[in-house]
């Protein structure tokens, strides 16, 4: 069933399309922020661990590698453009089955899969135990909790049994809190506080019972839909541009695209040359967080200038807050709501995602990659 304009403003009409409530996760995304913050503070870090052979102490890390892949991963994108101007360290996101050459004793690795089910993730999980790294792991149970708790691992357990991607505070917080364990501050308190307020007061702005002619959320997904979605933020806030795609890819089953400034300065801008009966078809839509230094805010008017002479519209979403963390999460917040509303316009239920689950069930069918890793863990604790 495809929900007319009017349906919007009408909730009782969600369920016909919502049939798993994705609605519900969404609008408990604040609370879901404090929760997590209060269960993350509850995991301990010891001070060494054996894991079989290997001695595993946990210290001030040196280098930072957070592994995950899609809604598991967006967690540590964040956190590394949240921190990317404060912390002295290397702070890398891996989405592959390899961890990088310099993974070593004084690295931690921070393993996160909401399923714990993630191949690439288990595969990254296992080396970093053989390479003597402080790991930690960040999931809801599944393969990687069994290896964690078998292992003694540090283990943020997330609540289970709902996608990924409605799980983000609880893959996001522990990561803040486990560098803080371990002598890195990040003064994460004050910050999330100030996040969560402002969450709060936007959701009373774009939550389904305010009227379309009022609400941002359901005037930005009208207009996307019919269109191209093009999203645009600087480095600092392009994680969130990110998030923005992938909810529209996976709630609304809908193609998008987002790029970064200023590299999209040096190649994505050329593309604006095309033909005007193509350009029209995208929809610009830029992320600021107003704290953008001087040349990236020059660039955005100049790239805004020249965008919007071929584009469908430009449309600009302003970052609410004194923190870098509330003007990201606010920006994300607008994202996930727009997607969930052109879901419902579209007549597709925001919840499953049958291509990731094909792909995840033939890869399962054509590899034993999970057998042999759990066969590969099991010597390394020398059972």
């Amino acid at each position: 069933m495809v929900l007319t304009l009017a349906d919007l403003d009408r909730i009782e009409t969600y369920k016909d399309v919502d049939r798993n409530d994705m609605l519900s996760k969404i609008i408990r995304l604040p609370e879901d922020f404090l929760e997590a913050y209060d269960m993350a503070l509850k995991v301990e870090v010891p001070k060494s661990i054996q894991v079989g052979s290997k001695r595993i102490k946990y210290e001030t890390p040196d280098k930072v590698v957070i592994c995950g892949m899609g809604g598991s991963a967006i967690g540590g994108d964040i956190l590394r453009a949240w921190l990317r101007d404060r912390i002295k360290i290397p702070l890398e996101v891996v989405r592959s089955y390899h961890l990088p050459a310099y993974v070593d004793e004084k690295t931690l690795v921070m393993a996160v899969s909401y399923s714990g089910e993630t191949e690439e993730t288990i595969s990254c999980f296992v080396e970093a135990l053989k390479r003597g790294s402080m790991v930690i792991a960040v999931t809801s149970g599944g393969l990687l909790g069994y290896m964690a708790s078998e292992a003694g691992i540090p283990l943020f357990k997330a609540p289970s049994g709902r996608p990924p991607r409605t799980a983000l505070a609880y893959l996001f917080t522990p990561l803040a809190i486990a560098l803080s364990k371990l002598g890195i501050e990040v003064d994460l308190e004050d910050e999330l506080n100030e996040a969560v307020k402002n969450m709060i007061r936007l959701r009373e702005e774009i939550s389904p019972k305010v009227p379309l002619e009022l609400n941002i959320a359901k005037k930005l997904a009208l207009e996307i839909s019919g269109l191209i979605p093009v999203i645009y933020a600087s480095t600092e806030y392009y994680p969130i541009a990110f998030r923005f795609k992938t909810q529209l890819n996976e709630n609304s089953k809908y193609p998008a695209k987002c790029d970064e400034l200023p590299e999209l300065n040096h190649n994505d801008i050329v593309g604006w040359d095309a033909p005007m009966e193509l350009t029209k078809k995208f929809l610009v839509i830029m992320l600021m967080g107003g704290d953008e230094p001087m040349p990236i805010k020059r660039r955005i008017e100049v790239t805004k200038d020249i965008v919007r002479r071929k584009a469908h519209r430009v449309v600009v979403l302003e970052g609410r807050g004194l923190s870098r963390l509330s003007r990201m999460l606010s920006l994300l917040y607008v994202g996930d709501f727009t997607s969930y509303y052109l879901a419902l316009l579209r007549g597709v239920d925001p919840s499953p995602t049958p291509a990731i689950d094909l792909l995840k069930s033939e890869l399962d069918k054509r590899m034993a990659l999970k057998r042999e890793l759990r066969e590969e863990f099991k010597k390394l604790l020398g059972e």
